[in-house]
């Protein structure tokens, strides 16, 4: 039918307006895309389904949908990867298949640990306090040993968890927990879950953010106990905390390697 109306007919109208609000926009919410960087995103998938859709081959694929549901997707993981590591999408996903592998550690930034309290210790104090931080993460690492992880792999998960990039919350368990995954030699289930508790996920706030909100009682909450033992246990549920601290705006986490 397009190939008689052409593209500017009401069929190619149609197809178009489908892919785009019932393929392109979901998926950019699915990712934890939000604002201007699901707009961004949004165009740049766009055009890649565009120019999917001019290819001959698509006549002849088995799943036609499909193929344009992965363009779109892997376009807009292709920007989310070439935001957090500052170069193209294409070199973007080389690093992060080299990062799952164990092969290359993503560069931190020093900004959003400064805005977070961080500061360089100086040579006559170093070791006299902690940062807000590093208690943060200090006191995080001892709730997940008290839930049952032994004290070593418990700070690792810790360290490694607040090192991941992006503001806590925000496309952490899109595409964060997969590398810890393999860093750590976790099963996914049980990565998973770790970000999500840590980080915090669909706008509940994570315990690293909570810790820096509210302080160490945070840890005495039943529910944020119940959510760390399901890390440790896949038949248990994984709670999240339903407070106000869960509504908070929450804070960008991340720590010195």
């Amino acid at each position: 039918m397009i190939d008689v109306e052409g593209w500017d007919g009401p069929s190619a109208t149609a197809l178009l307006t489908y892919l785009r609000t019932h393929v392109i926009r979901p998926l950019a919410v699915d990712v934890g895309l939000r604002g201007a960087c699901a707009a961004h995103a949004e165009a740049t998938a766009w055009e890649a389904v565009w120019l999917q859709l001019l290819e001959p081959s698509l006549r002849s694929a088995h799943s036609p949908w499909g193929v344009l549901w992965q363009t779109a997707r892997r376009a807009m993981l292709g920007e989310i990867l070439a935001d957090r590591w500052g170069v193209s999408p294409r070199r973007a996903w080389e690093l992060d298949a080299a990062e799952r592998a164990g092969g290359v550690r993503r560069p931190l930034s020093l900004e959003p640990l400064l805005t977070n309290g961080w500061e360089p210790p100086a040579e006559d104090s170093a070791g006299m306090h902690d940062s807000p931080l590093t208690t943060a993460v200090r006191l995080a690492a001892q709730a997940l040993g008290e839930a049952g992880w032994p004290a070593e792999v418990a700070a690792r998960i810790v360290q490694e968890t607040a090192e991941m990039d992006g503001p806590v919350g925000a496309g952490a368990t899109a595409v964060g927990w997969r590398p810890l995954a393999i860093r750590l030699e976790l099963p996914p289930w049980q990565a998973r879950r770790l970000v999500v508790v840590l980080r915090g996920s669909g706008g509940t706030a994570g315990l690293l953010a909570r810790l820096l909100a509210d302080g160490p009682s945070v840890i005495d909450d039943a529910e944020t106990r119940r959510a760390l033992q399901a890390t440790r246990r896949r038949r248990l549920r994984s709670p999240m905390p339903k407070d106000a601290s869960a509504a908070r705006p929450v804070t960008e986490v991340r720590v010195a390697s």
